[in-house]
């Protein structure tokens, strides 16, 4: 069978590395872009996994949609909650709602799967099981059964990311990810002949963790780059982007070719990682706004039980002991790292010091559980805690580190924006490469604001700095019957999700946050454009199985 429309999502893809690979490496991407439009795409702040796909799936803002990360912050305590809190539904199931056959297959923060009466739903990695996928991913229940026959347990992760350090890891990992994109690539291509589709949109992950484990290996220019690497190491990034564009090649081919309507996206870009880490609590301590317990042990005792958790225990035995434990455990263990070396009754502003999400809390008395701002000083609080950001300087260049400070208020839009830290920030680029945050409660004893990781930290492991990096600009291509050829354009990744409804004959919904394409689009009848039914709230109702959603996180892992 075929489908009318495809979506091919690829976590973490960049088009200035589509670029410098060629087309003769990546002839299907280059197909594709050559007959249709392509864009630098602009993430959402910040430009991470779970906003940036939320974004996608369901048309909104995060202000609208609710999920900003895999966690949800009360006071100085951090529940797992990934998309349990999502408040929009996916434009696939609002589509389901017009009678169209639809199938989302793997995209990450959709568990529990939305039960379409047309259709097809697999979610992503923050599913329940870390490991092994059980049916209370899948819908329809029995599809399960049907999987498993053919292709066996589904698994998440065939590739143990905390144990990078084993000797050997780095070598295996481009076969073990292009392996495993071939195997959606077998399953897409199955449900595609299953039946005629109406959207047809399937998720690689791959992209975006050889890029994290893999880039300095590739750039000979990173200051990561371990010498002596011979030219097949080189090339293990290349290989696995070889790969996505063969499972690319397929699916469009099993889809209808030249007939079906492509998306192909990316929630972000990828880029190089420096070898300078910034503990920005301790820069905030500097500038008198942050208090620290100086000589306390709490923060190095909990990052040291996370990190036995984690690289101690086989896969199984952690997901089972983080399973059994619930959501408790592992959420005071990761607000302990984060937070554990704060003093919140003498501080004014911390941030969680996360890699992906340079970000600020103000310490607002009546909101924080200790807070010391007092609400009617919040303004001018902000602005002092800009201040401070827009000095931090590189020590070893002189550099200012901090290119943009937001104000949430200026970033979103909806009911949801109070999830959303302060103040996001962007950081510039360290020669190209981007400067490492990490959790001031683990750094070694002694350490000020800064310090260069050694040469046994350069390759990194999860929960520690990665090699690789996000960027705020990803990768669109559309190619299809509705597409003009018109080469590179200007996108913001929400106004993808408004074309593909307009290539649908389906009208923008009131309060989407993108605008359509126009300026790409071929004739598509935009005066019968249908209108999408109005549609609840469709947050899981998986709050009382948060720590099954701990468990499908791998207990605290995604941390880079």
């Amino acid at each position: 069978m075929t489908a009318r429309h495809l979506v091919i999502g690829l976590d973490g893809a960049d088009l200035d590395l589509v670029r410098a690979l060629g087309p003769a490496r990546l002839p299907s991407l280059f197909a594709l872009m050559e007959r249709g439009a392509f864009a630098h795409l602009e993430s959402v702040q910040p430009p991470a996994t779970l906003p940036n796909w939320t974004t996608f799936l369901t048309g909104t803002d995060p202000g609208a949609h609710g999920v900003f990360d895999f966690t949800t912050r009360t006071g100085y305590q951090v529940r797992f909650t990934a998309g349990t809190v999502r408040e929009a539904p996916t434009v696939a199931g609002r589509l389901d709602r017009l009678g169209l056959a639809c199938a989302c297959i793997g995209f990450p923060a959709t568990w529990p799967p939305e039960r379409l009466d047309h259709g097809v739903f697999v979610s992503g990695w923050d599913a329940p099981v870390a490991f092994e996928a059980d049916r209370s991913f899948v819908w329809p229940d029995a599809l399960y059964d049907r999987i498993v026959e053919r292709f066996g347990t589904p698994r998440f992760d065939d590739v143990d990311e905390f144990d990078a350090d084993a000797p050997g890891w780095h070598a295996r990992l481009p076969e073990a990810l292009a392996a495993r994109a071939g195997r959606k690539a077998d399953l897409a291509e199955w449900l595609l002949k299953e039946r005629a589709w109406d959207l047809f949109a399937v998720y690689f992950g791959e992209s975006d963790t050889a890029s994290h484990y893999l880039w300095s290996l590739h750039d000979p220019g990173s200051p990561r780059h371990p010498a002596g690497t011979d030219a097949r190491t080189r090339g293990g990034l290349a290989r696995v982007y070889a790969a996505l564009d063969a499972a690319v090649g397929r699916l469009v081919d099993a889809g209808g070719g030249d007939r079906v309507e492509v998306t192909v996206v990316s929630d972000h870009g990828s880029g190089g990682s420096s070898d300078k880490v910034l503990y920005l609590n301790r820069a905030l301590a500097e500038a008198g706004l942050c208090a620290l317990r100086e000589g306390s042990a709490t923060g190095r005792l909990f990052t040291a039980a996370k990190e036995i958790a984690l690289t101690r225990l086989p896969p199984r035995l952690r997901e089972r002991v983080f399973r059994a434990a619930g959501s408790a455990l592992p959420g005071l263990l990761e607000s302990r790292v984060r937070f554990g070396a704060v003093d919140m009754d003498r501080t004014v502003a911390f941030s969680d010091e996360l890699n992906y999400f340079p970000a600020v809390h103000l310490n607002v008395r009546g909101r924080e559980p200790r807070g010391v701002v007092a609400p009617s000083a919040t303004a001018a609080v902000r602005r002092e805690v800009e201040r401070a950001l827009r000095a931090i300087r590189d020590p070893w260049t002189g550099a200012p580190v901090v290119a943009e400070v937001w104000p949430r208020e200026e970033l979103f839009r909806g009911p949801h924006v109070g999830r959303a830290p302060d103040l996001l920030l962007e950081l510039r680029l360290d020669g190209g490469y981007s400067y490492s945050l990490m959790p001031t409660g683990g750094a070694p004893a002694g350490t000020g604001p800064w310090r260069r990781l050694g040469p046994e930290e350069h390759l990194g492991r999860k929960g520690r700095s990665l090699p690789g990096s996000h960027r705020p600009r990803g990768l669109f291509v559309a190619a299809g019957p509705a597409v003009a050829r018109t080469g590179e354009i200007d996108a913001r990744i929400a106004d993808a999700t408004a074309t593909l409804l307009a290539r649908m004959g389906v009208a923008v919904p009131h309060g989407a946050a993108g605008r359509v394409l126009w300026e790409i689009l071929e004739d598509t009848g935009a005066g019968d454009l249908r209108s999408l039914p109005e549609a609840p709230a469709t947050r899981a109702a998986a709050r009382a199985d948060e720590g099954r959603v701990v468990a499908r996180l791998r207990a605290l892992g995604y941390v880079d």
